[in-house]
C-alpha cells in the first residue's frame, strides 16, 4: 500500500537524536526525584508497563552525562482515578518527589489536573488522550506530551470515510471513549454518512459477543472502535472470530501495536487506526528505533516511543530550567520546540499545554510483512505538527488559556525547590 501524505509536511528536524548540551557551575550534583505515576496494575497495566520500560532507557541515557541526575519513585494508579489521586498525594507528601510524570488513563489524567495545582507540583502527563485535558479542563501545572483525540483522528477520518459511510460504533464508557465517539460521529454526520449502531460497554469488558451479534445483523460497512487498550484488542480478535472481517472494514481511535501477538494479523490486514510513531517517520525515528530495540530486545511500537521521548523531554526541560520549582518548570515548557524523532519538530504549546506534533494514520500489515519490519503498521497518512491541533486562536486553546488564567497554584509546604546554575 502506497503511503500518502494528506497535508503538506512541516519543517524537517535536522541532526541525530542527542541529549542537548548544558553547563553547570562547579559544586555537588543535583539529584531530581521524578514521581512516575502510572497504570502498573488494572486494565491499562500492559501499556503502563511499556511506558516504564522505555522511560527507564531515557533515564539511563540522561544520566550518562551532566551533573544533574535523575531517579524515579514509582506510584501505581491501578487504572483508577481515585487511586491516582491518592498515589499523587503519597508521592508528593511522603516520597518528596520534585515533579510528577506518567499516566495512561484519560479519567486519571483529568482527576490529577486540579490535584497537582493544589499540591503545587509540576506534572507532565504522558499518555491520556481526552481532548478537554488541554482544553476547558487544562491545568496551569500540567503539560501533556502525547497527542489528544482530536489530533489522533485528524489523519484517520478521511481514510475511514473512504472505507464506507455506514458505521457501527462500539464505545467504552469512560473519558476517551466518549471523546472519540463524539468526534467520529460528528465527522460521519458532516460527511453525510449513517450511524447504524452504537453500543456503550463498560471499561474492562472481555466478552463482546452481544455487540458483535447485533453488528453481524446490521448493514454496516465499517466497524468503528471507540475503546482502547486490551479492550480494543479483544474486540478486534472476537470480530475476526465472528467472520466479520470478510464483510466489513475496521477503523477507530486506538489499536495499539503492542498487541501484535494477540491479533490475527492476516485477518485484519488494512485496519485503519492512528499511529503514535513509526521508525520510518524520519531518520531520527530510525535512530531512536535502534536505541529502543537494543534496550528492549524485541519488537517496538508507539508506546515505547511515548515513554522514552516524554521522559527525555521532561528531564531536558528540568535541566534547562535550573530549578524544580513548579511554576518555573511550567514556564520552561512553554513553546519549547524539540526533535521528537518525527519529521517535524514537536512543540509544547504555552497557550493550552498540548505538545503539538506530527500525527499519522496507519494500515495494519500481514504477519509476513510484520516479520520483516517488526512493526505492525504501514503509514498511509500524515498531518504535520503545525497543522495537527489548530492554533492558539482555536476554541479549545482559548478555553484552555481562560481556564488556566483563573487558577491559583497551591503552596507546597515544607518543600525547598532544587536549584542550580
Amino acid at each position: 500500500m502506497k503511503r500518502t501524505t494528506f497535508l503538506t509536511s512541516g519543517a524537517v528536524a535536522a541532526g541525530a537524536l542527542a541529549t542537548p548540551r548544558f553547563t553547570l557551575a562547579a559544586g555537588p550534583a543535583a539529584t531530581v526525584k521524578i514521581g512516575f505515576l502510572e497504570s502498573f496494575s488494572g486494565v491499562f497495566s500492559d501499556l503502563g508497563g511499556v511506558h516504564r520500560q522505555a522511560a527507564e532507557l531515557a533515564l539511563a541515557d540522561q544520566n550518562k552525562s551532566g551533573r544533574v541526575k535523575f531517579e524515579f519513585a514509582f506510584g501505581d494508579d491501578g487504572s483508577k482515578p481515585a487511586q491516582a489521586v491518592t498515589e499523587a498525594r503519597r508521592l508528593v507528601g511522603q516520597e518528596g518527589v520534585d515533579v510528577l510524570f506518567g499516566g495512561t488513563s484519560s479519567a486519571n489524567g483529568l482527576a490529577l489536573n486540579p490535584i497537582v495545582l493544589e499540591l503545587g507540583v509540576f506534572n507532565l502527563s504522558l499518555g491520556p488522550q481526552d481532548s478537554s485535558m488541554t482544553g476547558e479542563k487544562a491545568g496551569k501545572l500540567t503539560y501533556r506530551f502525547g497527542p489528544n483525540v482530536r489530533m489522533l483522528l485528524k489523519p484517520v477520518v478521511r481514510r475511514a470515510l473512504a472505507l464506507g459511510k455506514k458505521w457501527y460504533f462500539i464505545q467504552a464508557d469512560y473519558a476517551l471513549g466518549k471523546d472519540a465517539y463524539a468526534q467520529l460521529s460528528d465527522a460521519l454526520r458532516r460527511a453525510g454518512g449513517t450511524e447504524v449502531g452504537h453500543d456503550i460497554v463498560a471499561l474492562g469488558t472481555a466478552d463482546f459477543s452481544s455487540v458483535l451479534t447485533k453488528l453481524r445483523n446490521s448493514d454496516a460497512d465499517v466497524f468503528v472502535l471507540c475503546n482502547s487498550g486490551a479492550d480494543a484488542a479483544n474486540t478486534v480478535k472476537q470480530w475476526a472470530q465472528f467472520g466479520l472481517h470478510k464483510k466489513q472494514k475496521l477503523a477507530g481511535i486506538s489499536m495499539e501495536d503492542v498487541y501484535y501477538k494477540t491479533l490475527p494479523l492476516d485477518d485484519v490486514v488494512g485496519m485503519t487506526f492512528p499511529v503514535l510513531w513509526s521508525p520510518t517517520a524520519s531518520p531520527n525515528g530510525a535512530n531512536l528505533a535502534k536505541r529502543l530495540r537494543a534496550g528492549i530486545g524485541g519488537p517496538i511500537g508507539g508506546r515505547h516511543w511515548l515513554g522514552y521521548m516524554a521522559a527525555w523531554s521532561l528531564m531536558e526541560r528540568i535541566k534547562t530550567a535550573g530549578t524544580t520549582k513548579a511554576d518555573k518548570l511550567a514556564d520552561a515548557f512553554a513553546n519549547y520546540s524539540f526533535d521528537g524523532a518525527k519529521t517535524s519538530r514537536s512543540t509544547y504549546r504555552g497557550c493550552d499545554h498540548q505538545c503539538i506534533q506530527d500525527t499519522y494514520a496507519g494500515a495494519s500489515v500481514s504477519s509476513k510483512a510484520f516479520e520483516k519490519s517488526q512493526f505492525m503498521y504501514e503509514l498511509i497518512g500524515e498531518v504535520p505538527a503545525p497543522e495537527s491541533d489548530g492554533t492558539c486562536d482555536s476554541p479549545w486553546a482559548k478555553a484552555a488559556t481562560a481556564a488556566m488564567a483563573s487558577q491559583k497554584i497551591g503552596d507546597r509546604n515544607g518543600y525547598t525547590p532544587k536549584t542550580w546554575t
